[in-house]
């Protein structure tokens, strides 16, 4: 009988750890607010939802998915945002929040816009294909004005990372350094042209920052 209630207390104060708070939802709800209403237009949708839940991952912060069953099954608009609490126990700024939440939401844009199979497609059967679309993920977080708030999340989440996570992480995702060169290959481009340059981008995304500086200059030539 006391094992068993051991055991039970054990599992709740682990399910209590990992919940988030109340305080820390309305923070994320407000950040996933600023977001939408400054850079993602579809996530406004009224009869959009996004539920958020905690996961635990030592490597991961936040993720993006979606109901299996609402969203493709019966066309609901029903999306998910896995967080890691561990972000408010190492004190994550809200500019850091920002930024990573501009990525995870460009993921929850691509669901919306029906692209759920090619993503799942992605994830399943090619480890480069999911490189080159977190990468490029991230390049369209760029161009939606949020390079400061990215690599200050990136600067802040390195921190937290074991050697081999980290040097996945930056392998897998643009590193600040191609950051602020995409930002500043940019900053004087007109609308026309950065809608160019991130099609480019696309085609093959870059990998490495070395492709990254080819392929602008190619285009900027």
């Amino acid at each position: 009988m006391k094992i068993a209630l051991l055991v039970t207390l054990a599992f709740l104060l682990s399910f209590s750890a990992l919940a988030l708070s109340t305080e820390q939802r309305e923070q994320l709800r407000s950040v996933i607010s600023e977001v939408a209403l400054r850079s993602h237009p579809e996530i406004r949708n009224p009869n959009l939802s996004i539920d958020l839940y905690p996961i635990e991952n030592p490597d991961y912060f936040l993720e993006s998915n979606f109901h299996i069953l609402k969203r493709v099954i019966f066309k609901q608009k029903k999306y998910r945002i896995g967080v890691n609490p561990k972000i408010f126990q190492n004190d994550i700024t809200r500019s850091a929040l920002i930024g990573v939440m501009a990525h995870e939401l460009t993921h929850t844009e691509d669901y919306e816009q029906g692209r759920l199979l090619k993503v799942a497609f992605v994830y399943a059967f090619g480890k480069k294909m999911k490189k080159r679309y977190e990468r490029y993920t991230d390049i369209k977080v760029v161009f939606k004005g949020y390079a400061r708030e990215l690599n200050e999340y990136k600067t802040w989440q390195y921190k937290l990372l074991s050697p081999d996570a980290l040097k996945k992480k930056k392998a897998q995702y643009l590193t600040p350094e191609e950051v602020t060169f995409l930002q500043q290959a940019i900053e004087d481009l007109n609308e026309e042209k950065r809608g160019q340059l991130l099609k480019e981008l696309k085609k093959k995304t870059p990998l490495n920052l070395k492709e990254m500086k080819n392929r602008v200059h190619s285009f900027l030539k």
